[in-house]
């Protein structure tokens, strides 16, 4: 199953147009985080996971890489990120200072703390007994930078002051990080294992759950059908692909066969919230697309999403941004670009 995904991301405080297209990438936008484990601790000592194939959720003592996406118009960049850990939610930052996070992190926390700089970051976690009773296996981060006509700490110390003002060129973005997989979670953090209770005859194989791991491009089909006739062909990330003014262009990212994992889910009881059960269900895999140059989309005008469209008589290249998310903590991006042939010259 393949669904659009729409993300609350965005330029804070911007004033956006009515007849701005929510894939118009015409100034920068935070287009989504992607959190891999990049040094399992012991706690992963079992898990298997297969070649080539990256973590996405973690256990305790595990380390984290934290990157941040952004999509933005050809030749734009934005400052690197400030980083922030949150107790719970990261929605309201104290107005006092913001000490530098422990190393590793506890699970629990009762304070803000800052990780760090960077367009990527490491996050190493705490064992399971620095969660206390309250911890439900979540870590909320953020990151917060600009669109470079002021600086990231600036946009920090806004967003901290209430009521918050001159947030036009700041860009902010949060993700509650899922730790797991669940299954083994439960059994390692003695607070949830106090916590919840999964009823009910368990699958053998539940726990050796396979891990949670981001999903895998094997390319992106494009497919354009102009005066030059019909042409399909199987492109990569990154990839330079020369159009003609007036073609139709669809973009439809394959996967291998792997990526949408099947995994045991875990569900409460109707009135008893820490009695959970195990049910067999399997991923689906979410997209966001973003385009830099205004097109003509022909596809359904009302639901605001970018399919199929018109080359533009556009001198200057044409980023495609594509985010994908798969429904537990799996995250990819990739990005083509698009050389008018015929276009006319810039004035």
């Amino acid at each position: 199953m393949r669904t659009a995904l729409v993300v609350g991301l965005g330029l804070l405080g911007g004033c956006v147009p009515n007849d701005h297209p929510s894939w118009l990438v015409d100034h920068p936008l935070p287009w989504g985080i992607v959190a891999s484990v990049v040094e399992p601790g012991g706690y992963s000592s079992e898990i298997v996971v297969p070649e080539g194939r990256v973590r996405a959720s973690a256990l305790p003592l595990d380390t984290l890489e934290l990157q941040w996406l952004t999509a933005a118009p050809p030749g734009v960049t934005v400052p690197a990120p400030i980083w922030l850990v949150c107790p719970d939610r990261c929605s309201s930052l104290p107005a006092e200072p913001i000490p530098a996070c422990a190393f590793p992190l506890p699970l629990s926390r009762s304070e803000h703390c800052r990780l760090g700089e960077g367009e990527r970051v490491r996050l190493s976690l705490g064992g399971a007994y620095t969660a206390d009773e309250f911890f439900r296996g979540y870590i909320g981060v953020m990151g917060i930078t600009s669109d470079g006509t002021v600086e990231p700490e600036t946009c920090l110390q806004r967003y901290r002051t209430v009521p918050r003002t001159g947030l036009e060129h700041c860009l902010l973005q949060e993700r509650m990080l899922r730790l797991g997989p669940e299954s083994r979670l439960l059994t390692t953090v003695p607070g949830l294992a106090d916590n919840y209770t999964v009823e009910g005859d368990l699958p053998d194989d539940f726990d050796d759950e396979a891990p949670d791991v981001h999903p895998t491009l094997s390319g992106l089909q494009v497919r354009h059908f102009g005066r030059g006739g019909f042409r399909e062909l199987i492109a990569q990330p990154g990839d330079t692909i020369p159009v003609r003014v007036g073609a139709y262009v669809s973009v439809w990212p394959q996967y291998t066969d792997d990526t949408k994992q099947p995994y045991y889910a875990l569900q409460s009881t109707p009135g008893q919230p820490g009695r959970l059960v195990a049910f067999p269900d399997e991923e689906t895999i979410h997209e966001r697309y973003g385009i830099s140059t205004l097109v003509e989309d022909r596809s359904d005008p009302d639901d605001d999403l970018l399919h199929g469209w018109t080359v533009p008589d556009e001198p200057e290249p044409i980023l495609l941004y594509i985010y994908i998310a798969d429904s537990r903590q799996g995250r990819a991006f990739a990005t083509l670009r698009f050389v008018v042939e015929d276009a006319s010259p810039a004035p």
